[in-house]
């Protein structure tokens, strides 16, 4: 689980950390970092919802964020991250009332004490960030961690799969342990929409989508180009950390909705444009099986294969570690309708699957903030 070392209880990593901040000019991260954090203004306990880093517990913090403020109008709520991301906040923040959002603090046990005493929460919720020790062993609130795991007793667990449940049931720390669930289900757009296909190739051309990383960009790319039907065909291309390939056509957010020529590459330049891609694709490869992209593509119904084993139980996908692998399980797919209507379908009963009980965890979650 993603996690910057500098929020950590070692000295070194915190100071190196603080440091940087400073020369960055982002003295506030700083000073939160040490935890000279404020609670909202106005009346009522505090819940503390502790995102991590990265875009996944962002936008689970947020989601959380909301569901308190849904459930609990008397209470304060705080969301603090590690990982700021502007672009993602201002879509998906409302204007709240009583709620602060800001970095947090470390965990080493004078920042703890310093933050707890300010903040005096009622409860707190660990979102997808490593289980910050010191403050589970310190604080007297009832914690819920949602993802990681921890070697202090929390109040609530809620394990992202069955290998995270299982570190839990072998710890035995989780005062109530919750089936496993990837929250980040919840997050995929549920309304397949084909417009992209029509558009790029009037429904003509046949479209794919491969998603990786940059190193394995080039070995792809030589076993695309060596595949017959790329002259003719679409392929979508989308990078780990939102890296261009300099063999893109061009990028998705500068298209102009125009037909595109066969063999284009299309640069998926941001994640907002997977549900599209997913739905428009007549098969799809995740050479990295990132979430976000995982949920989405399964989401949409479509014909799905993976480069890597995902930490997800009961995926009906087939892994194909080889690019000759995935050109030739395309091929087949190219052929054959039916075929890829089936492994669509699997693919979209198994997200719902997953969404209902995500679905399911977060009613019990909230229930439980409900007594704090």
């Amino acid at each position: 689980m993603k996690s910057d070392p500098g929020y950590s209880a070692a000295f070194g990593a915190v100071w190196r950390a603080l440091v940087r901040d400073y020369r960055q000019g982002e003295g506030h991260r700083a000073r939160a970092r040490l935890g000279f954090l404020t609670p909202p203004e106005g009346r009522g306990r505090v819940v503390w919802i502790k995102a991590g880093a990265g875009p996944d517990s962002l936008r689970l913090g947020v989601e959380l964020l909301g569901a308190v403020r849904d459930r609990r109008r008397d209470v304060r709520v705080v969301l603090t991250f590690e990982e700021d991301d502007p672009a993602l906040l201002t879509r998906l923040l409302q204007p709240w009332p009583r709620v602060g959002i800001g970095y947090g603090p470390c965990d080493r046990p004078s920042v703890v004490t310093r933050v707890l005493d300010r903040f005096q929460p009622c409860g707190i919720i660990v979102a997808e960030s490593t289980p910050p020790e010191n403050l589970l062993r310190r604080t007297l609130a009832p914690v819920a961690v949602v993802g990681g795991a921890a070697t202090a007793p929390v109040a609530v667990a809620w394990p992202l799969s069955a290998a995270d449940r299982a570190g839990w049931q072998e710890t035995g720390q989780a005062g109530e342990l919750m089936p496993a669930a990837d929250p980040q289900a919840r997050f995929a757009e549920a309304q397949a929409d084909v417009v992209l296909r029509s558009l790029a190739g009037g429904g003509e051309r046949h479209l794919w989508w491969w998603h990786g990383t940059a190193a394995q960009w080039p070995a792809w790319l030589e076993a695309w180009q060596a595949w017959p039907p790329s002259g003719d065909d679409i392929l979508m291309v989308s990078l780990e950390g939102g890296v261009s390939p300099a063999e893109a056509t061009l990028k998705a957010s500068a298209w102009d909705r125009t037909g595109l020529p066969g063999g284009t590459l299309l640069h998926v330049d941001d994640p907002r444009w997977y549900a599209a891609a997913a739905s428009a694709a007549h098969g799809v490869h995740l050479a990295y099986p990132g979430r976000h992209a995982l949920w989405q593509a399964l989401a949409a119904g479509s014909a799905l294969s993976l480069g890597a084993q995902a930490d997800v139980d009961g995926l009906p996908v087939a892994l194909l570690p080889a690019p000759a692998g995935v050109t030739g399980h395309w091929q087949e797919l190219r052929g054959d309708e039916a075929l890829r209507r089936r492994r669509g379908d699997a693919g979209r009963r198994r997200f719902w699957e997953e969404r209902r009980q995500v679905d399911a965890n977060l009613t019990a979650l909230m229930d439980r903030v409900w007594m704090w």
